[in-house]
């Protein structure tokens, strides 16, 4: 039977949907039935299945289909190898769920509300193939640029998980705006785009496993010093991920809820027990090793030993004499300039100091030893002048957070992660008494938070003109009888009174 050819990195429910137009077909039934043989089958984007009685139909190659026009790829590394071969023949049967299998239904990560196109590419697809189609990379969550172009992706009115079952909906020029303007996106968009473009070209896409995920992750928090001891410092690797991506970003797709670093991020850098959705390894990659292949990245996964009981990790590949002695000769040069390990990765020789690491770690530690450092500056530190400079940044952060009823808690934690080199401060608290008695008189209690959160629920009820009773309160509040402290018992006493 006819099918149209599949342009590159076409989704094949596009191709469906040219299909249907190619052929004139007006009722997209018949048109399943002509190429499967089943009217029943649901316009799936992303892992569509059905596959095998498709190619018996039409002569596809099902191997290259999945890998080259579905998202296959953008699961089948991180999930394990037995679940990536179930998903796999999932996709060739008549009668099994993908969805479940890829982990998408209970990942963090979703999927895009709308099939999303680019205006520039919609316009060079019409002039080289005579009509536009879906490509694969516009459809994942969080990539919002065309990585060709360096524009804005465009929602267009299309959803992504189809509203009505049955029906595959070609792409059109009649998405495009009247007044067409390309919006350039911003560098991180464009870089995360790319990432994923790689992700997606990948051929194999095997699954190095969760065990091999939990190393290489483990390893990439020693490399960017965020290790101490068998310990993850997630806040260190939190703090490079937002020098990456902006927090409005990470909030649009559901990475930055309640509390910093999130907890997914801990988790990923933890013991791995489940899968993690794509887009969640790339923000790390592109934050952690900026410009390296996503393909690099996996093969490493794949291919590096790690012994959990030292610490250390051992690469297969061998890496050339040569090019050892030149990074050698670099880095001694970086250390030399600006006499120690820490002043030179700070100045340029990141890049130097993780590939050693990497390939030739002992000679590293080696060197960074026989350079003389300082035993640390605690003794030479002014804590009284310290003290003083703090406790005034205290103050500016309770009195500007003073009229903010939407705060969290404004707990001794809450004040601390305000200031810089929070950890140090916490550490040395009892050398600085004007911070101590500020945060000693100024946290607030639990009760007191409890009557905030009323006190912001009865403004929010005066602006809409509206009184709600006190039980009401509670439960908007989230209060339970037995979590309420006693002021605000005694406070919720009074607003009945009040309301009553």
């Amino acid at each position: 039977m006819y099918f149209p050819r599949l342009y590159p990195d076409e989704l094949l429910y596009s191709g469906i949907a040219r299909c249907r137009v190619h052929l004139g077909i007006s009722s997209h039934k018949t048109l399943l039935h002509m190429l499967f043989g089943d009217s029943k089958v649901a316009a799936i984007t992303d892992l569509p299945t059905h596959l095998a009685a498709l190619a018996n139909n039409t002569g596809l190659d099902t191997a290259n289909v999945i890998m080259h026009h579905t998202l296959f790829p953008l699961y089948a590394p991180f999930i394990p190898q037995e679940r990536r071969t179930d998903l796999f023949q999932a996709m060739l049967a008549s009668d099994r769920p993908t969805i479940g299998l890829a982990g998408a239904s209970t990942a963090l990560v979703k999927w895009p509300d709308w099939l999303r196109y680019c205006p520039v590419c919609f316009e060079d697809m019409a002039t080289r193939f005579g009509e536009p189609y879906w490509r694969r990379s516009w459809q994942i969550q969080g990539i919002d640029a065309c990585p060709e172009h360096g524009c804005q992706l465009l929602d267009s009115p299309i959803p992504f998980r189809r509203a009505q079952r049955h029906e595959f909906h070609p792409a059109s020029p009649l998405f495009l705006p009247r007044d067409l303007r390309a919006s350039p996106a911003s560098e991180e968009a464009i870089r995360i785009a790319k990432a994923a473009t790689q992700l997606l070209a990948l051929e194999e896409a095997q699954s190095p496993g969760y065990g091999r995920w939990t190393n290489l992750y483990r390893y990439l928090a020693t490399e960017c010093g965020a290790r101490c001891g068998r310990q993850v410092r997630a806040d260190v690797i939190w703090e490079k991920i937002l020098a990456s991506h902006r927090r409005g970003w990470l909030t649009a797709n559901g990475l930055l809820t309640s509390g910093e670093p999130p907890p997914w991020l801990l988790a990923m850098f933890r013991k791995h027990r489940k899968g993690f959705s794509a887009l969640q390894h790339l923000i790390v990659w592109t934050s952690l090793r900026p410009g390296q292949h996503a393909g690099e990245l996996i093969d490493e996964a794949r291919t590096r030993q790690f012994d959990l009981s030292t610490d250390r990790s051992v690469q297969l590949f061998p890496v050339e004499y040569g090019q050892k002695q030149q990074y050698r000769a670099v880095w001694l040069q970086a250390l030399d300039s600006h006499g120690g390990a820490k002043a030179a990765k700070q100045n340029g020789g990141e890049a130097c100091y993780a590939w050693l690491y990497r390939h030739d770690r002992s000679w590293l530690i080696a060197a960074n030893q026989a350079r003389p450092h300082g035993q640390g500056n605690n003794s030479r530190v002014d804590w009284r002048a310290r003290d003083r400079k703090l406790v005034r940044l205290l103050i500016r952060i309770g009195r500007d957070g003073e009229e903010d009823l939407s705060l969290s808690r404004r707990s001794r934690n809450w004040f601390l992660q305000q200031l810089p080199h929070r950890v140090s401060v916490e550490h040395h608290l009892d050398q600085m008494p004007l911070c101590r008695t500020f945060l000693d008189r100024y946290t607030e209690s639990v009760g007191e938070y409890q009557i905030r959160r009323l006190t912001a629920a009865m403004l929010e009820d005066i602006q809409q003109g509206i009184s709600s009773r006190h039980w009401e309160l509670e439960r908007r509040c989230g209060l339970e009888n037995s979590k309420l402290a006693p002021i605000a018992a005694a406070f919720i006493r009074l607003i009945g009174e009040w309301v009553e």
